[in-house]
């Protein structure tokens, strides 16, 4: 049964706030989803969207509709995945949906059914209402969003290289020809793979959630000059690689590198 069927008749005119609370409640699990840099772009489709479902209540015809229809769409293939609490919430009831006030469990279903015709979905002056509570909330979460953003000209100083150019954002990376043995870094391709494996499982490297082995395989590419999608390839199946050779390798060099920083402590 639902939450409202043993309470007491709602008030037609405290509809729009009762809707507008549940609208800015499925907005908030929505923007959950995505990333501190993308949250203003789901406010700002949601201001956009109140706007042409209005002028769509006002006026009903299929070309206003298709505004927003059209948006909503670009909105879903660009963001994807981010979008799935916002598909949940069916956030699209709230522009226009004739069943929206029993969906929403504004009415129970049996008071919804109980309603004349025209009461069943809001008035273009109710919308109107809703939707003014709804901006008002959103204007407020835009505003906080924007003043936790790092200024603009910092960041564009941020990405100056000090003579009036800009940094570069990208790794350089070298293309070496190597081979498996080829002796120009301690460690051989599997036995690199391998340590990759072992840093991720002491955490010295992010977990592979965090890192993927494309991007491991990229910045080892970097680092040893060994393809990056060989490496990425065998980042899949680790344990291939830990047998007793490659591992007396990266231990020999391990013991190295303690002795190497044993001396340097010793020395201060």
């Amino acid at each position: 049964m639902s939450k409202n069927a043993t309470t007491t008749k709602i008030n037609r005119r405290f509809v729009p706030s009762l809707l507008a609370k549940q609208y800015i409640k499925d907005y908030q699990a929505s923007i959950a989803e995505f990333p501190p840099d993308k949250k203003i772009e789901l406010v700002e489709h949601l201001l956009e969207c109140l706007d042409i479902v209005e002028a769509y209540m006002a006026n009903p015809t299929k070309e206003n509709w298709k505004n927003y229809a059209t948006k909503e769409n670009v909105f879903l293939k660009k963001h994807g995945k981010r979008l799935k609490v916002y598909r949940q919430k069916n956030m699209y009831l709230y522009y226009g949906d004739p069943t929206l006030l029993a969906e929403k469990e504004i009415y129970s279903t049996e008071e919804w059914n109980a309603l004349k015709i025209g009461e069943q979905q809001l008035s273009s002056e109710e919308f109107a209402s809703f939707a003014k509570l709804c901006r008002n909330a959103l204007y407020f979460e835009r505003d906080f969003l924007l003043v936790e953003q790092i200024p603009k000209d910092e960041k564009e100083e941020d990405n100056t290289d000090g003579l009036g150019g800009k940094k570069s954002t990208k790794m350089k990376q070298v293309k070496i020809n190597r081979e498996a043995q080829d002796k120009k870094t301690s460690l051989s391709q599997e036995q690199t793979v391998l340590l990759i494996h072992l840093l991720r499982e002491e955490k010295v490297l992010l977990k592979e959630q965090d890192l993927n082995d494309k991007d491991a395989g990229i910045a080892f590419e970097i680092l040893t000059g060994y393809s990056q999608n060989t490496l990425r390839i065998n980042l899949g199946q680790p344990h291939l690689r830990q047998n007793k050779i490659n591992l007396k390798e990266i231990d020999n060099l391990l013991t190295r590198l303690k002795i190497n920083i044993g001396k340097d402590l010793k020395e201060k």
